[in-house]
């Protein structure tokens, strides 16, 4: 039987929408319109309703998802077993990642070294610490700060990161140094996302509430704003670079610091995964373990400043 349109309409499907559609498959939207219509044609039924908000599956477009899903991992599998591509890692990478410390350490070096071992892979990031969704936006993988969300998709723990709370020696001799998690309401604490802070006490997490004046969402604006004396930074010990381990920055309540699983690799549920997702997920892998040594032996060592 002639299986023409089957790809587009699944990437419609598994995307949402024919823009995205488009985009995942590199085809103008015309094409996948056409060749989406030529299979209902064929088939003799409407396999999508669409408007122009939204796009949903009829009786018919359900049951034929649902075998071909299987029908075109399968195939995949089949063909990169086979092909050049799953020999020589071609084709397309779109890697979702935060941007920050972790993403200049370990992200941008790995995906580097990947497009170095294999010249023929086309590699496309984009360093935002939104959270995408995979499946519309066409994204291979995704690497994802904080806990996991049930949403259909299989993480992977890609690191632990170690916070850890430091202010410059100017601030700390002007308003003392805290001696335990608790004291930092009377001091001004540089802020994120959020007014609590987790810190460890006898093995348990610790959270307590903390204000200031300066909220900011990056890393390097921390960094900069505590070398300043603005404040105590309390942020993963690689987002300090090289300020803890030069005096710039003094570090403090080291006994409470908090581990925490904080960084994951996550990527869409479907039996076949392409080696080239493979290969990035093992780089990505072998420097984020790396890079977690070299932190925590640097932990280690700060804790008993």
């Amino acid at each position: 039987m002639n299986s023409d349109g089957l790809t587009e309409f699944l990437a419609v499907v598994r995307s949402g929408s024919f823009t995205q559609a488009a985009n995942v498959l590199g085809v103008s939207v015309a094409h996948v319109s056409r060749q989406v219509a030529r299979l209902e044609e064929r088939l003799d039924t409407k396999l999508l309703q669409r408007n122009t908000r939204s796009i949903h599956l009829t009786a018919p477009g359900k049951l034929l998802r649902k075998s071909s899903e299987k029908i075109a991992d399968d195939l995949e599998a089949a063909f990169s077993e086979v092909s050049s591509a799953q020999r020589n890692l071609e084709g397309r990478l779109r890697i979702a990642s935060l941007s920050g410390s972790f993403a200049d350490h370990v992200v941008s070096p790995a995906v580097n070294e990947l497009a170095t071992q294999h010249p023929n892979i086309e590699i496309e990031i984009d360093f935002n610490p939104r959270q995408v969704d995979i499946l519309s936006e066409g994204y291979d993988i995704a690497i994802r700060a904080g806990p996991m969300q049930s949403s259909g998709l299989i993480a992977r723990l890609l690191s632990s990161r170690t916070k850890v709370a430091a202010a410059s020696p100017e601030y700390l001799s002007k308003y003392g140094v805290p001696a335990h998690p608790s004291e930092l309401k009377r001091h001004q604490c540089i802020l994120t996302h959020s007014n609590s802070w987790r810190f460890s006490e006898n093995t348990k997490p610790l959270d307590v509430a903390v204000s200031g004046r300066l909220r900011l969402n990056s890393g390097t604006a921390i960094l900069d704003a505590c070398s300043r004396g603005l404040g105590v930074a309390y942020m993963a010990v690689g987002g300090f670079e090289n300020a803890l381990s030069l005096s710039r920055l003094t570090p403090i309540l080291g006994s409470f610091w908090y581990t925490e699983p904080s960084i994951h690799i996550v990527r869409p549920d479907r039996r076949f995964t392409p080696r080239r997702v493979e290969a990035a997920i093992e780089i990505l892998e072998a420097f984020a373990k790396r890079v977690e040594t070299k932190e925590n032996q640097l932990v280690s060592a700060l804790r008993r400043y």
